[in-house]
Parts: structure tokens; sequence; C-alpha cells
């Protein structure tokens, strides 16, 4: 009695694993042929043939001196394609582009030789509008006589003025004039006269007091707008 149920139960094994055999390759296929209509997302349903059910309804019951092995159960897939990752992409940071700048050219620099700048003509002086002349006519221990003498060079008459300068110390002192005013300032003395015709000429003079030892001789004469000789 024990050996025939063994058989049994051998029997029913080997048909119970033919039965998850078939059922594994029927799942397997049917997941092929999903992956390779383009996976439209729908889950499949995959039900067991009648003989299946069939054997599985007529299958002995399992003797209680030894415990049957349960199936390997199969769990078929929802989805028939499996969608490969796509987060593979290896993001590639820009290389930094390399520097244009070459090597520093040399600054030309432009040598500009200055333009010779126009000579500046300098104006001739004007001529001398008047000449004068100094003399002493007489002199004395503390005393002496000057005269001057004025010429206008110019075409118009123009009133003039003639400056003497006497040393330092030659105590000298306007006392009178003619033909023209005087005024002393220290050692300076100063003859002015008025409105000499153009060409004309003119002589004046003035007497003066000095020191005894001084000889009554200016050290310079100036006439306005001209030159002055001494004798």
């Amino acid at each position: 009695m024990a050996k025939h149920a063994t058989r049994q139960f051998i029997l029913a094994r080997l048909v119970l694993g033919s039965a998850a055999a078939v059922l594994l390759a029927l799942v397997v296929w049917v997941a092929v042929v999903a992956g390779g209509s383009g996976g439209k997302g729908e889950p499949l349903m995959v039900q067991p043939s009648a003989a299946l059910q069939a054997a599985g309804g007529s299958l002995p019951a399992t003797p209680s001196t030894e415990s049957v092995p349960a199936g390997p159960s199969v769990t078929p897939s929802g989805s028939g394609s499996a969608s490969p990752s796509a987060s593979a992409s290896a993001s590639r940071s820009p290389s930094a582009s390399p520097s244009a700048s070459g090597k520093p050219k040399p600054s030309k620099s432009v040598s500009r030789t200055p333009s010779a700048s126009p000579s500046r003509s300098t104006a001739p002086p004007p001529p001398d509008v008047f000449s004068a002349s100094y003399a002493t006519s007489a002199t004395w221990r503390d005393g002496f006589i000057a005269a001057v003498t004025v010429v206008n060079k110019s075409g118009a008459a123009a009133d003039w003025s003639v400056t003497l300068t006497y040393p330092s110390g030659a105590g000298v002192v306007a006392r009178g004039a003619w033909n023209a005013t005087v005024s002393s300032s220290g050692d300076t003395i100063t003859l002015r006269g008025r409105s000499l015709p153009a060409g004309a000429s003119i002589t004046a003079g003035f007497q003066g007091a000095k020191s005894g030892s001084a000889t009554g001789k200016p050290s310079s004469c100036s006439v306005g707008g001209g030159s002055c000789r001494m004798s």
C-alpha cells in the first residue's frame, strides 16, 4: 500500500513539474511576443489550459508520512517589455576654449618729425621819434648850466621828455629852466616840452646847484622815444 502511494506521488510530481515547465515556457513566449510587438504597456493575463486545470484537480492527496514540496510559483510580468534605462547619458562639460591671445605684438610707434615752425621775423624796431644831446655850457664851484637839444624825427608833432641821472652824492638841484618844465627827484632831473613839430628841434636848459666836488655832468641821459647823446 505504501509503495503504491509512493508511485502515485512521484507520478504527480512529474506531472506537476512538466506543467510548471510548460507554464514557464508559455510565460516567456508571451513576454517575447509582447516585447517584439512594441510594448503598448497593457498587462497580459495568462490563463492555464484546461488540461493543466484537470491535472491539478486530479492530483492525489499527499500522504501524511511525507511532505510534498510546494511547486514553484511563477508570477507573470505585467509589462511585456522592459524599457532600458536612459539615465546613462554622460554629460560632457565643455572644455575650456584655448586662449586666442598669442604673443603680444610690439606696438608700432610712428615717429613723426616735427615740421619746422615758420620762422618769426622780428619786426624791426620803430625809428626813433626823438633824438637828444646834452651839454654843460658853464660850471663853477657850487653850480652849473645845462643845455639839452631835442629833435623830432617823426612825421607828426609830439610832446617830449628828457631824463638826466647824476651820480649819487652830486647834490644836484634844478633852480630854473627855459623852453621846458623841470622836476627833480633825488639824483634825477626831468625836462618836459610840449608839441614839438615834425622835423623841428628845440634847445632847453636849466641852472642847477651842486656840491663843490661834483662836475655837473650826468651819468646817463635818456629821451622818450629815442636816444640821447652826452658831450
